[in-house]
């Protein structure tokens, strides 16, 4: 079982530390579960306060688990938790999920690997249920990705589990452990400790539990000679307590502990009083790594039947421990002794050794795959010839497609890499050499790898073509895809062009490489050639009747469809991709298919269709689990309550789903949520809504026209208007780029705040332009992916005004409401009837004014009540503005206004002077004074005159 700790040890100097360390344990056990990383330097005692707190808490009846990493090359993926998952029952889970991937498509294994990680989560969890757990993980700076990886899923279910689980690593720890701890850290519930090194006291308590009758000047030596290190002073005095009768004086500690702190000095003189067989066999087994078997260490040494009596000479001098939890498994008693006693190996030992312990794990690795990396290493490291390498390069192929059949996509791009060095130095053919490439390139595209999977690729594509093998060509030019970028567009377009020149080119193959070619057209805009690609892509695929190839085929259409005219065309090619995604189990494939039906649905205003796509996504969030399904249902989630001036649901849904795009490392995601921040920040004039690393994230993107134009426009809105002018000034030609990729329309939306501030009539007309033809396709503009703009009436009736079209601008904003209101886009409704109020205001004939008021006491009250302070401003203060020209134009007194209105009703004199208390006479008065001041000649006059100014 893996309850079982390691051998207990002396602990001393570490009350405060246990005493927080089981405060966290005791809050994981009522519910509130986290993360500890417990780190310092090698030696400094992680271990040895684990087990204290471990074996705490078995004595108090709780159930603890125990993983390591291990140093050693080649070590199977998900080593620390295997025993672990094992207790639990999530073994077999992640078995089943992982089972015969065969050459799936990267983002069908990685939707398998979220699966299998939040399977593996949930049987954790579900272990510490009923009565908690601890969970221990050593030495997590060895850790293979995939453990890491796991660890990364698991913590994010922590806070609500009384689940805790103890990390230890060393604070000098590099990649991968240094990055997943980055991850980690944006995490709730992560607690990072820190192990300071001990003082006299707790070195002088060691040396006493030791049997080492020191007096304190002995301590204090002992302290500054090992700076506090728990390890070093544990050493130390087994060394001094292997040597009965001898002083513990100064002079006689610092003879034995020689001129340094290194421990290595110290493992030899413990290793000295061990006969030549047991030295023999540590050194075997210092080859195996920190942790080995009895039996593979007896068979690289070549010990006979003592082996066991040569262990148990090592135990009792403190060199290495059984492990009671497994049969004939042992480990060092610390890494730093196995790396002590490895180092003191010469060279012609080490060769010997490191061949025979090949030679002994080739029929362990031939029953486990997955240890063929172990195999690779030694033959690696064994000084090999030709055919050493060639097997060092099968072994290392082999362990690679475990790891992949395990979802360690890093760690099988690590076997790869080793793979194929070592087939170079065997001088490997160009056919294999490709081969080897491709599936290098492969993992490290699954692995989220991109730059170095593409480099690969293109290596591959070279070594495949002058062996004559253009299947082994085309398989280069797939392996990366769905990638936005233009220079990796290119590189693919020129992969695509390579491999269709094979005559011959199965059809399957070729409608694939069709579409990959049309979805690089698509990113570098050539959308004509794009269109004409993808349907010859999607006619070759349906020929064949291969969904795969056919999924990638409508992707590639989708992507040379992206203007709003196509709306119907997604509609259609999105209800294809459900279909075929649901006959295949591809439930990424079948979100993006929902997310195209959602955008038509938007277009043709149908939000009952949008709502009803939206809530089949959360299905499918609900039952798979897969992160990035979830990612889309937040985005989606947030557009729709922006739409309708939900603004604290709409911020709460993008910062999860840019929380949820960091966690899984999709910066793309993540970008998108910095996007709507803008949107909120422009729509709710507040300039707050954008994130505090808003500029940064921006930076670190790539600098494409839409990421140009919301740098602009945030520039704009923090009051930076001079940066905001000098970006802008480098988009006014965008609208050349025309209406056949939606990230134009994108970033031109964006820019007609600017457009009207800097009063570019040139850029508002070509834009007015592109614009004015969507009319005719769609009743909205913007994408529930990213947000959306209301009626694209809107940004036409604000171009038409700039332009001094006041008619045209009226008509739009018109129609603009009229689109909104039925949307429910209450926000834009606001701004809509703000526009229109100021376009009827710089006008001023007839009753402009008084309709231009109430338009913008309307668009205040409902700005007031969405929580919109720039527009409620403006509206206020463009109502007050407005109340006071009224007046300054209007000579009637409110009495006079008041009879005048009356008139218009229809009343007699008699019947208003009833109404309003006054005599007759007196309102005779009132009607003289009325036409003379309006110039009028009657009655019927006044009548008309105060209904068009009604209101006033």
């Amino acid at each position: 079982m893996a309850d079982a700790a390691p051998g207990l040890g002396i602990l001393a100097g570490r009350d405060p530390e246990l005493a927080t360390l089981r405060r966290w344990l005791a809050e994981a056990l009522a519910g509130h579960g986290r993360l500890v990383v417990l780190t310092g330097p090698p030696g400094i005692g992680k271990t040895r306060l684990a087990e204290e707190l471990g074996d705490g808490a078995r004595r108090a009846g709780q159930r603890v688990l125990w993983g390591r990493a291990v140093e050693e090359r080649g070590a199977p993926p998900l080593w620390p938790w295997r025993r672990i998952l094992d207790a639990v029952g999530g073994a077999s889970e992640r078995d089943r999920l992982a089972e015969d991937p065969g050459r799936a498509r990267a983002d069908d294994l990685t939707a398998v690997r979220f699966r299998a990680a939040a399977a593996a989560a949930d049987a954790l969890t579900a272990a510490a249920h009923a009565a908690g757990l601890l969970i221990v993980l050593e030495d997590l700076h060895w850790a293979d990705h995939a453990s890491l990886f796991l660890l990364r899923e698991l913590a994010a279910e922590l806070p609500a589990s009384r689940l805790l689980v103890l990390a230890t690593c060393r604070d000098t720890a590099g990649d991968p452990w240094r990055a997943a701890l980055a991850d980690l850290a944006r995490l709730p519930g992560l607690q990072v400790m820190r192990l300071a090194p001990l003082g006299e006291a707790a070195v002088d308590k060691i040396l006493q539990t030791a049997g080492v009758a020191a007096d304190p000047d002995v301590a204090r030596f002992v302290h500054a000679r090992s700076d506090g290190n728990p390890l070093y002073v544990v050493t130390l005095a087994r060394v001094l307590a292997a040597q009965p009768g001898t002083a513990a004086d100064t002079d006689t500690v610092a003879r034995i502990a020689g001129g340094s702190a290194e421990i290595s000095h110290l493992v030899s003189s413990l290793s000295d009083g061990l006969d030549d067989g047991a030295r023999g066999l540590l050194a075997a087994a210092s080859v195996l790594g920190t942790e080995f078997s009895s039996e593979l260490a007896a068979s690289v040494s070549g010990a006979g039947e003592d082996v066991l009596a040569a262990l148990a000479a090592a135990e009792a001098a403190g060199l290495a421990i059984r492990r009671p939890d497994r049969p004939g498994a042992w480990r060092f008693s610390h890494a730093l002794i196995r790396d002590g006693i490895y180092a003191s190996l010469g060279e012609d030992q080490l060769i010997a050794l490191h061949g025979r312990a090949a030679a002994a794990l080739e029929p362990l690795a031939r029953q486990a795959p997955e240890r063929g990396g172990e195999v690779a290493a030694h033959l690696l490291r064994a000084a090999p010839d030709r055919t050493a390498l060639r097997q060092a390069a099968d072994w290392a192929a082999a362990a690679a497609a475990a790891a992949t059949g395990a979802l360690a996509f890093q760690d099988a791009a690590g076997y790869l890499a080793t793979a194929l060095a070592a087939a170079d130095a065997a001088g490997a053919s160009q056919a294999d050499r490709a081969t080897l490439l491709i599936e290098l390139a492969t993992a490290e595209y699954r692995a989220g790898q991109l730059a170095a999977s593409l480099q690969h690729a293109v290596a591959a594509a070279d070594a495949a073509e002058p062996a004559r093998r253009l299947d082994l060509l085309a398989d280069a030019a797939l392996v990366v895809r769905g990638i936005g970028h233009h220079q990796v567009a290119v590189t693919l377009l020129g992969l695509c062009d390579r491999a269709l020149a094979d005559s011959d080119c199965p059809a399957a193959r070729r409608a694939r490489l069709l579409a990959q070619r049309a979805s690089a057209l698509a990113e570098i805009g050539d959308m004509e050639a794009a269109g004409a690609d993808s349907v010859a892509a999607m006619t070759a695929a349906q020929a064949v009747g291969d969904p795969a190839a056919e999924l990638d085929a409508i992707r590639a259409r989708v992507a040379a469809l992206s203007a709003p005219q196509h709306r119907t065309e997604w509609l259609r090619l999105g209800a294809r991709t459900v279909e075929l995604a649901v006959a295949t189990g591809q439930p990424i494939a079948a979100v993006l298919g929902r997310v195209w039906r959602i955008d038509a649905a938007y277009q043709m205003m149908n939000l009952e269709a949008v709502d009803t796509e939206i809530a089949l996504i959360a299905q499918l969030a609900e039952s798979t689990r897969l992160p990035l399904v979830r990612w889309h249902l937040l985005r989606q989630q947030a557009s729709r309550a922006a739409l309708v001036g939900q603004f604290t649901t709409a911020r709460d849904r993008s910062e999860q789903a840019r929380q949820l795009a960091v966690r899984i490392q999709d910066v793309s995601g993540a970008g998108m949520s910095y996007a709507f921040a803008l949107l909120m920040a422009s729509l709710r004039g507040d300039a707050t809504e954008l994130q505090p690393d808003f500029f940064e994230a921006l930076a670190k993107a790539p600098q494409i026209p839409i990421v140009r134009a919301s740098q602009a426009v945030a520039l704009f809105a923090t009051g930076r208007t001079d940066e905001a002018r000098a970006v802008y000034d480098t988009l006014r030609q965008l609208p050349a780029a025309g209406d056949k990729d939606v990230r134009t329309l994108g970033s031109l939306i964006q820019l007609i705040e600017l457009m009207i501030a800097y009063r570019d009539t040139s850029t508002a007309q070509a834009t007015y332009d592109l614009f004015h033809p969507l009319l005719a396709y769609g009743s909205t503009i913007g994408s529930g992916l990213v947000s959306l703009h209301g009626s694209v009436h809107w940004p036409l009736g604000r171009l038409a005004a700039l332009l001094g079209r006041t008619e045209q601008a009226l008509d739009h904003f018109a129609s603009a409401l009229a689109v909104n209101t039925r949307l429910g886009a209450r926000p834009f409704v606001v701004v809509t009837r703000l526009d229109w109020a100021t376009t009827l205001a710089g006008r001023a004939v007839g009753d402009d004014l008084a309709q231009a008021r109430e338009l913008a006491r309307q668009a205040a009250a409902e700005a007031c009540r969405l929580n919109m302070p720039g527009p409620a401003d403006r509206a206020e203060r463009l109502a007050r503005e407005l109340e006071q020209a009224i007046g300054a134009a209007n000579p009637l007194t409110r009495r006079e206004r008041e009879i005048a209105g009356l008139i218009s009703d229809g009343l007699t004199n008699r019947v208003i002077a009833d109404r309003l208390v006054l005599s007759e006479r007196t309102v005779e008065g009132h009607v003289r004074s009325t036409l003379a001041k309006l110039q009028l000649t009657n009655r019927t006059e006044l009548a008309a005159w105060a209904l068009r100014n009604a209101g006033s």
